[in-house]
């Protein structure tokens, strides 16, 4: 199979993720440059946490409340300082997510741009390896056409300097972190340390790890302006300067890019332009998928390389921002120009186009120019939150600098939408529940919204309990959760869960909560024997919520089946 064969050699970013069978997840670093908080809900699954499930299973409260309770403390997300999408609809789960995501708001005012996965699993023999990510695809649902390429290697007490860049970008984004997860992310750097060898397959037979924008790793490191024979680059933003430089060899040079951003230095520079076509025919989305990869293949007297990750052949990439990519170098005499250009460019179901032009330009969109670059100022603007506790009520305050812009800003706490207002040096949002403070703020521009992360002082402690019990307001939702928690798979848990509140929504008294007692009885019973852990689970739950919630029944339940597993790890 062609390996950029986009009709057919298809990955799942799903399967990526999971783990091998007898592994499971230790803890996992994801970088990406824009984040969408709908999308991150369905890593769980994806990292084998929580059974595979369906649309409408990501609809149900109780199932986004395990996912996050699941995977909280063994995920750290990084993503741009305002790459943070606004979801469709605002749950109150949402708030949990601040403990894994951070924001990344660099000293020059670029942009932080890695796409990139570091997991490590382990089993029960005490085996771990780690798998790495490298792809061009932000973590949104953008359906464009883009790279990746995974590996893994066992985790040894050999120590490898050939991975010192991968540690190296863990030690950056760590310093973003809290605390707790900064500890963790130190520790898995140091344990890619000692991967002896990543897995690489055929053609390739050898890689380098390539950070752009950090302490000790500049744009010489690639050598992919260096001097070459032949050059074939995939890139959906260009700059004039990079194109200039990277086009300096005297054969084969191929540019595959966006229509958009077609240049007449482009069309001077290379060859031949292609760009994706308009429509693409054949795919699952039936809407145009244009092309956001990033690639460079080059032909050396040193070899054949092939360069895969986030850097555009834009100056900003280069020279500014913290990007990421890998370099793999393909075995002697094995890929040449002409065979990765028709690989890339097959003669049939291609899909793009040569353009031998510059396209007629759209005028600048100075408005949309003007929104940008005022949520920028607002994002580093910003100096931090406080909450203040006002009787039963909670008070925040939102303190920024002087923002120079013409632009109307306005800001509320994500919870409360309500609140919105413009943004002062001191903003304050009176009269908050416990449940809706929150890092996460909603930051908005003509209309246009966008979610970011404020370092927010003084939330209670209990604020993560005021959640769950929001959610789980009643007994029969407490039951209901329990029961969802106890399944074996989580969307035949759901359908039970739907099938347990409707029963006993029709009922009022709490004789009628028997069958769902048996139930729970029944799954308890078989989780002492089976699955201990989940006690522990349902330990936990039981922390947050009242005692009147739980039902005084439940709990004589629940310490008979705690006690019995006591005696069972004896």
């Amino acid at each position: 199979m062609a390996m950029f064969d986009t009709a057919h050699n298809r990955l799942s970013y799903s399967e990526l993720l999971q783990p091998e069978t007898g592994y499971k997840l230790d803890f996992a670093v994801g970088l990406t440059y824009s984040l969408d908080l709908e999308a991150l809900l369905g890593i769980p699954v994806s990292l084998g946490l929580l059974d595979e499930v369906d649309s409408e299973l990501m609809r149900s409260p109780f199932y986004l409340l395990e996912a996050i309770r699941k995977s909280s403390d063994n995920i750290a997300i990084f993503c741009n300082a305002g790459g943070i999408s606004l979801p469709q609809k605002i749950q109150s789960v949402y708030s949990l997510l601040e403990n894994s995501v951070f924001e990344i708001k660099l000293s020059n005012r670029q942009n932080f741009h890695p796409k990139l996965w570091f997991i490590k699993y382990k089993n029960d023999d005490g085996k771990s390896y780690i798998k790495l990510l490298v792809l061009s695809r932000n973590m949104t649902f953008d359906n464009s056409i883009d790279l990746c390429v995974a590996m893994q290697g066992e985790i040894t007490r050999v120590k490898r300097n050939k991975n010192q860049p991968l540690a190296d970008m863990l030690a950056f984004v760590s310093e973003y972190a809290d605390k707790v997860k900064r500890q963790r992310i130190l520790e898995l750097a140091n344990d890619i340390l000692h991967v002896k060898t990543f897995d690489i397959e055929h053609p390739f037979e050898d890689y380098e790890f390539l950070p752009l924008g950090i302490n000790g790793h500049k744009m010489e490191n690639t050598k992919l302006f260096n001097s070459k024979y032949d050059v074939f680059v995939v890139s959906p933003f260009l700059s004039d300067d990079v194109i200039n430089e990277i086009t300096k060899c005297p054969y084969n040079k191929i540019l595959v890019t966006r229509k958009a951003s077609v240049t007449p230095s482009a069309i001077n520079s290379f060859n031949c332009v292609y760009i994706t076509k308009d429509i693409l025919n054949d795919n699952e989305f039936g809407v145009k998928q244009d092309i956001h990869a990033k690639l460079y293949f080059t032909v050396t007297n040193e070899g054949n390389f092939l360069y895969i990750g986030s850097a555009n052949a834009s100056h900003n990439a280069f020279y500014k921002n913290v990007e990421f990519l890998l370099k793999l170098k393909y075995k002697p005499n094995c890929v040449g120009f002409k065979t990765f250009f028709n690989d890339f460019i097959p003669e049939e179901n291609c899909p793009y186009e040569v353009i031998e032009s510059t396209p007629e330009k759209e005028p600048l969109n100075e408005e949309q120019d003007a929104i940008d670059k005022a949520f920028k100022e607002a994002i580093y603007s910003l100096k931090g939150a406080k909450v203040v506790i006002n009787g039963d009520f909670y008070d925040v305050r939102v303190e920024s600098k002087v923002i120079k812009t013409k632009e109307v800003i306005k800001i509320a706490p994500m919870q409360r939408q309500d609140l919105l207002q413009q943004l002062q040096t001191q903003s304050d949002f009176k009269g908050m529940l416990l449940k809706d403070l929150s890092e996460f703020y909603i930051l908005s521009i003509q209309g246009q919204k966008i979610i970011i992360k404020i370092q927010t002082k003084g939330i209670p402690s209990d604020r993560d309990d005021a959640i769950y019990k929001n959610i789980i307001n009643s007994k029969t939702k407490f039951l209901s959760y329990v029961s969802f928690m106890l399944s074996e798979e989580y969307a035949a848990g759901a359908l039970e869960e739907a099938e347990y509140l409707r029963m006993m929504n029709g009922n009022e008294k709490d004789s009628d909560d028997a069958p769902v007692f048996a139930a729970i009885y029944e799954k308890m019973l078989k989780a002492v024997h089976q699955n201990p852990a989940k006690l522990k689970e349902i330990a936990d739950i039981i922390r947050r919520l009242d005692e009147k919630i739980i039902g005084s029944d439940f709990l004589d339940m629940y310490k008979q089946f705690e006690l019995a597993a006591r005696r069972l790890s004896r």
